[in-house]
């Protein structure tokens, strides 16, 4: 059966039709929509291109598209397009600052695409929307990171230099200990001298309250020599470049123990030390924490009926914590953030002999190894000191 052709006014109303919706689509469409000749004069405009722009259809049309772009950009808008057809790219998308009859400048995103007849360029159809608000949301968001960046770069700037003033106060600190605790040495050494000389050259000749007076020269030139040699300890302790190996803290901590306890301590205080995990450190400044954490575990310990020590410790995620705990005098946990400084002390030297350095000789130590330390106790029963390093 013959397939019947249909006649031109069915194709006549058809084509109308098709028209007619695209008509309808591109009037109420909420982008700009418009058509250019080949030279880029406008030949059509959609109502919405009338409305964000600002111009009368008459005033619209035949005008270059170009005269839509900001006067700054419009050389590179030349160039973008220009380039863009060139290499064969017929369909282009371009953000770029376009003004309205009254100046007024914002923002658009368009897709720009050639119209063609018999292979050649006839004009330019193109689609834009207002882009304004997430134009100037970036804007707004690079000038917060551009602030947040210098205010940074500001900080870190301070904190390098105040870093760098504190470092030099340090060694300023640090090398005048170090030659005060020197020249100290050698006037408390004859002090020391001379009034041993006097007991023994002229003791039988000394009242009672000579041979007093002579002993607590004695024994306040010894206290100052103490206090010097633990200040001395401290500058090392500072300075020292850490020589990071593994270290058998088990055996650390008994050999340490065997070293500073006296023979009375020895006899009479029970000490538990059971397996202790290994650890990456300076085996030298480590053996100098133990040293301290046991020497003060044996005085306060001595003072008391009950003489037990227990060392121990337990691995978390990221750290291992030893502790030392004695069965001493203890102290008020009120008290617990004075433990750590410099000549400070929680008993009076009467109590229990002591310089008050040996506590922030730890903390330094432990805070050059990455760590951390804290202590509990509780008055007249005991007390516990933990120092935490990390497992690297």
């Amino acid at each position: 059966m013959q397939q019947q052709t249909p006649d031109l006014q069915t194709l006549y109303d058809k084509l109308r039709e098709s028209e007619e919706r695209y008509r309808r689509f591109v009037e109420n469409a909420a982008d700009i929509i418009y058509r250019t000749d080949g030279t880029g004069r406008f030949i059509y405009v959609n109502p919405v291109s009338l409305k964000i722009f600002g111009y009368a259809e008459q005033d619209f049309l035949g005008k270059h598209y170009l005269e839509l772009f900001h006067p700054d950009f419009r050389n590179k808008a030349r160039q973008f397009y220009a380039t863009q057809f060139f290499n064969g790219h017929y369909t282009s998308y371009l953000e770029f600052p376009a003004i309205d009859k009254d100046g007024k400048q914002f923002w658009l995103g368009q897709n720009v695409q050639p119209l063609m007849e018999n292979g050649q360029i006839v004009g330019f159809q193109a689609v834009a929307r207002d882009i304004t608000k997430r134009v100037l949301a970036e804007e707004a968001k690079r000038q917060s990171e551009e602030k947040v960046r210098k205010l940074n770069a500001e900080l870190e700037r301070r904190v390098a230099e105040r870093t760098e003033q504190l470092e030099n106060a340090n060694k300023e600190l640090e090398a005048f200990s170090y030659s005060v605790s020197h020249d100290l040495r050698a006037p408390l050494l004859t002090i020391n001298g001379f009034t041993q000389f006097l007991a023994e050259h002229l003791g039988n000749t000394l009242d009672e309250e000579g041979k007093r007076l002579l002993s607590v020269i004695r024994t306040n030139t010894q206290t100052m020599q103490h206090l010097i040699s633990a200040l001395l300890m401290l500058s090392k302790t500072n300075n020292k470049e850490l020589d990071i190996t593994t270290v058998d803290m088990t055996a650390l901590a008994k050999e340490t123990f065997t070293e500073i306890a006296s023979p009375e301590a020895l006899k009479s205080i029970e000490i538990t030390i059971p397996v202790l995990p290994e650890v990456r450190g300076d085996k030298t400044l480590l053996r100098q924490v133990w040293s301290n954490l046991l020497s003060n575990a044996i005085k306060f310990t001595l003072a008391k009926h009950e003489q037990l020590i227990v060392v121990g410790a337990r691995t978390e995620e990221n750290q291992i914590v030893y502790f030392v705990k004695d069965s001493g005098v203890g102290f008020d946990m009120k008290d617990a953030g004075k433990l750590f400084g410099v000549f400070s002390r929680l008993h009076t030297e009467e109590e229990v002999e002591g310089t008050g350095i040996g506590l922030s000789i730890v903390r330094r130590v432990i805070n050059r190894h990455k760590g951390d330390v804290w202590a509990e106790g509780e008055a007249g029963g005991g007390a516990t000191f933990y120092f935490a390093l990390p497992i690297t």
